[in-house]
């Protein structure tokens, strides 16, 4: 493994590579990890699709990837690169770190980058953020020279934020608009009096109802936008309104410690005495017609995006080392039949030690600022109700919860949905 300073460079043995950014930061700041992809010719984007953040994850042809997990202090983000993909056209990809608009990097408490290459750690390097005054950092470059790609450590102080480096390298940044005002926490749902709510957890939905047209595909938007919503204590509920008359694909991902084949720098690893934790995803909906649905892993109910409950698992993630973690698709479109969701997570194996974890779940709309939603606050029960959404007058109303549980039919008695619960597996 080599140690490279500032300015050296190493040869890619391999086309797939990732780099792991891990960093120690204080709760009242936040940091952004960003890549460009940098034209041969100009050294700037060609387009919005050429810069990567964090909200948009990925390139269409998914050449490059981010995925971010952690709660403060300690963050890691991973970025996956595949140049055998890339267009030949792209010369160089820079790997950015950027901070909120009061802070520095000489704030952060420790930052350090890592080249994995088949999974191994093949290059490391150590910033000093002690030394640096500006606001954001070109740590790294994956770069073409003379038909080989490399990998350079740079270390390079930027003075200015997210918006004035990404207009460095080329990017149309939209004029930021004004935040939605936060709103008070929502009492917890009464039990439902519908007879058609007493469901048996793994048995077939009481009803559904007929799927309505599909809107038309919003095209994308002209300029990138740079903002996010974090739920949080302070700013607890956020509502969401429809862009083109459709909410679109709403997607939901959780993430929690991704070690990869560096596991001996996992915090959770060391406080786990190597016991692997496998978290699920989950959804409990409560359909405008009363029906109830629950979507999860254990007991196969992975539910469908094309009809009723319009909500699906994409897959069950069981150890925590895909990038990807789990997702849950829920099609806005039909939003109007669903009254509400409550999404969920829950320790499948391992010890229950939500602080450890580092989970973190995001969500994303198309054309509007992701949100993300951490499950920090510890605790030692099963389950974690993370966040509700409800339908009020067509709209989406964004909860946060981060409220623990025994198990799920714990949940489901604090929020009225009326499941009759088995003993089931996967």
């Amino acid at each position: 493994m080599q140690q490279l300073i500032a300015g050296a460079n190493t040869v890619l043995a391999t086309p797939s590579v990732e780099l792991v950014i891990r960093a120690r930061i204080p709760q009242a700041i936040d940091l952004d990890i960003t890549a460009y992809l940098l034209a041969q010719t100009t050294q700037k984007v060609r387009g919005d699709a050429d810069m990567i953040f964090y909200g948009q994850t990925q390139t269409p042809n998914q050449n490059v990837q981010l995925f971010e997990v952690g709660s403060k202090p300690d963050v890691v983000t991973r970025i996956r690169i595949n140049t055998a993909l890339l267009d030949s056209a792209i010369g160089k990809i820079a790997i950015c770190a950027t901070l909120s608009e009061s802070a520095h990097i000489r704030d952060v408490q420790q930052l350090s980058i890592d080249l994995l290459s088949d999974g191994h750690v093949v290059a490391t390097s150590e910033i000093n953020t002690q030394s640096k005054t500006e606001k954001a950092l070109i740590l790294a470059e994956v770069y073409n020279h003379n038909g080989r790609w490399k990998y350079r450590f740079v270390d390079q102080g930027f003075n200015g934020g997210l918006k004035p480096l990404a207009e460095n390298f080329g990017v149309d940044v939209a004029e930021p608009s004004a935040a939605p005002a936060p709103q008070p926490s929502p009492s917890v749902t009464p039990p439902s009096s519908n007879p058609s709510s007493n469901q048996n957890i793994f048995g077939q939905p009481v009803s559904s109802t007929t799927a309505a047209p599909s809107a038309q595909p919003t095209p994308p938007p002209s300029s990138i936008n740079l903002s996010k919503i974090r739920l949080d204590k302070p700013n607890s509920s956020i509502n969401l309104t429809k862009h083109n008359g459709s909410f679109g694909k709403i997607e939901v991902n959780l993430n929690w410690n991704h070690s990869g084949g560096d596991r001996s720098k996992s915090f959770f690893r060391k406080l786990s005495a190597a016991q692997s934790v496998d978290l699920d995803l989950g959804a409990m909906i409560e359909m405008q017609n009363g029906a109830i649905h629950i979507v999860q892993a254990l007991g196969n109910r992975f539910g469908s995006y094309e009809k009723s409950p319009y909500a699906e698992l994409q897959g069950d993630e069981r150890t925590g080392s895909s990038l990807n973690g789990e997702n849950l698709w829920i099609n806005g479109e039909h939003w109007d039949q669903i009254k509400r969701i409550v999404i969920y997570t829950y320790i499948y194996e391992g010890a229950a030690n939500w602080a450890a974890t580092d989970a973190i779940v995001n969500m994303k709309l198309p054309n509007q600022p992701p949100i993300e939603v951490p499950v920090n606050e510890g605790g030692y029960l099963n389950t974690c109700a993370i966040v509700e959404l409800k339908n009020v007058g067509g709209q989406i109303q964004a909860n946060r919860q981060v409220q623990y549980f025994d198990d799920q039919q714990k949940l489901d008695e604090f929020y009225g949905f009326g499941f009759r619960w088995t003993v089931g597996r996967k």
